[in-house]
């Protein structure tokens, strides 16, 4: 009998679905112990790495044909203005991505806050979240010129594309050259989509059809 008791105590104690553990109270009655979900802020971190990994996909640019160098760099401007908007949105924090023409690099800051005379003073500072590091362009890839939101054509030391607390972008153009090769990158300011065309074009393209 006793043997018998112990069979059907552990036989009760079994899972009944993967990840829920049941028990017996005192007297027979049976514990659920529900299934664990999944948090927001797993939800939100999953998402961010899922857009990265998107964004390293190699845009479409036609029937042009360009070196791996350039590949590499289109890309990583791809994956940088992906985590910029992804964390401006998650954080509800202005972010801007900063192209450093001089020294063939881009990285991004996000706004801050700081106190001086009793006044809130607002700047920028580089961002060292997660997924976020400066790029460094390859030997050879330089950045021609930026065009930012006022229209300005930046030739020389940084240029900035702004990223507001929902993500939008502002400036929308990066020349990229190697040797004679010459590339237009523009940059969709709602969906922060990235259209290549071969040359050096000035005019901003709307995206028509499939975006890159």
């Amino acid at each position: 009998m006793g043997r018998t008791a112990r069979k059907a105590a552990k036989e009760n104690m079994r899972t009944s679905k993967a990840g829920t553990l049941n028990r017996i109270r005192p007297g027979g009655a049976l514990i659920r112990h529900p299934e664990r979900g999944f948090t927001l802020i797993e939800l939100i971190v999953t998402l961010m790495i899922i857009s990265v990994i998107l964004a390293l996909t190699l845009p479409k640019i036609g029937n042009a044909v360009y070196s791996s160098d350039l590949k590499r760099s289109i890309r990583q401007i791809r994956a940088i203005l992906s985590v910029a908007r992804s964390n401006a949105a998650m954080e509800r924090i202005p972010r801007r991505v900063v192209c450093d023409i001089t020294k063939a690099e881009i990285h991004i800051e996000r706004e801050v806050s700081k106190d001086e005379d009793g006044q809130s003073i607002l700047h920028y500072e580089k961002d060292n979240s997660i997924l976020n590091r400066t790029y460094k362009f390859p030997e050879g890839v330089r950045i021609e010129d930026v065009i930012t939101e006022t229209g300005q054509k930046e030739l020389e030391g940084e240029a900035y594309l702004r990223i507001g607390a929902n993500g939008m972008i502002t400036g929308n153009i990066i020349h990229l050259r190697k040797g004679d090769e010459k590339y237009t990158l523009f940059i969709n300011p709602l969906t922060g989509n990235v259209t290549i065309d071969e040359g050096y074009l000035e005019e901003y393209k709307v995206e028509i059809g499939n975006p890159s």
